[in-house]
């Protein structure tokens, strides 16, 4: 009886302060049985001092496990809790203090076993994860390349270099001359002197005054060689008549006087030769004129009688279309007035034309 008054005393008093004190909102909790453990647990100032212990106790259990292996140990975080030392706290919290240190001592064995795998496994996985980011972004390790890959990326990156320095030799020459421009002055071209000589596909128009009608006879004149005109151009009736005129003229000084005819004889034959000699064509052979003139003569008939006859043609062609015209005009008339009967017909009307067809007029 004393035994269990006394167990009950215990239990009140115990009520009494936990009632008495605000208990602290409890944080996120992963599992229900956590939650469970926490309402149990008395206050948190023995708690923490636990958790902090158990994390001392795991650190130096890593940094062991590191140093049997060769590695360096990861930093310690306080944040960070491992997930079976918080069941291990919540289960401890309600069962008896005995309990909880075989429970605290295995706890504490299997952090030593498990905890620096887990952290081994988790380097693991972060370095491959990076390695696949630097493949990912082209910055592998090239050893895993095949050696066709590796001489390709070489050719093309030395492409890039050439490509590129040509650029800057480039640029560098660009800028040279352009300072060279800038320093030098602008030097005039020396002129050159044109030597007189024979100017092709150039016509040099100059200012002359108009030639006079005196002056234009006078020019003419002395072109004439032996005052005596050449018989050129192709005014055949023009040029038989001053051929007979000279025949003529010849024929009185023989019988005036027969050297001065043999002297104009001679002078219009030397005349005629120096005209001949600069490419003027003489037509001074009447009998040549006179059939030369009977041709233009006839050619010019053939084309009046052409001309006449198309004439003719013409107007033959135009009085046909009058005809034509004035005749459609007269059926068109005639055909109007005998729409405009019919329609007087068609009202009832009698009309004369139609009384003296049928004799009663």
């Amino acid at each position: 009886m004393a035994s269990l008054l006394a167990k009950d005393a215990y239990l009140q008093g115990l009520a009494r302060k936990i009632c008495c004190q605000p208990s602290p909102e409890p944080q996120k909790r992963k599992s229900a049985s956590k939650t469970r453990g926490s309402e149990a647990a008395g206050p948190p100032k023995k708690k923490r001092k636990k958790v902090q212990k158990k994390s001392r106790e795991q650190e130096k259990a890593v940094e062991l496990k590191t140093q049997a292996v060769g590695e360096k140990p990861p930093a310690p975080s306080r944040a960070r809790k491992p997930a079976v030392p918080e069941e291990g706290e919540a289960f401890h919290s309600t069962e008896s203090p005995a309990d909880g240190d075989v429970e605290q001592g295995q706890l504490r064995s299997d952090t030593r076993v498990t905890e620096p795998d887990s952290l081994f496994a988790l380097d693991v996985v972060r370095q491959r994860l990076h390695e696949k980011m630097r493949e990912a972004r082209g910055q592998g390790h090239t050893t895993e390349l095949s050696p066709a890959v590796l001489e390709k990326r070489r050719r093309r990156k030395q492409e890039r270099d050439r490509k590129k320095r040509k650029r800057k030799e480039l640029r560098a020459k660009e800028k040279a001359a352009k300072a060279a421009e800038a320093a030098e002055p602008p030097h005039e071209p020396p002129h050159e002197e044109v030597q007189p000589g024979l100017l092709f596909n150039k016509v040099e128009v100059t200012e002359e005054p108009a030639a006079s009608k005196a002056q234009r006879r006078k020019e003419k004149r002395q072109k004439l060689k032996g005052n005596l005109a050449p018989l050129t151009g192709r005014n055949y009736r023009q040029l038989l008549e001053r051929v007979q005129a000279r025949q003529a003229r010849l024929e009185e000084l023989r019988d005036q006087d027969e050297g001065k005819a043999r002297e104009l004889e001679s002078k219009i034959q030397w005349t005629n030769l120096l005209y001949k000699a600069e490419g003027v064509r003489i037509r001074d052979s009447e009998h040549l004129l006179q059939e030369a003139l009977k041709r233009k003569e006839k050619r010019r008939a053939q084309r009046q009688r052409r001309w006449e006859k198309r004439t003719a043609h013409v107007v033959e062609k135009m009085q046909r279309r009058q005809d034509k015209r004035r005749q459609n005009l007269r059926k068109k008339k005639a055909a109007r007035a005998e729409r405009r009967l019919d329609k007087a017909r068609k009202k009832g009307r009698i009309l004369p034309q139609d009384l003296e067809r049928a004799g009663l007029a």
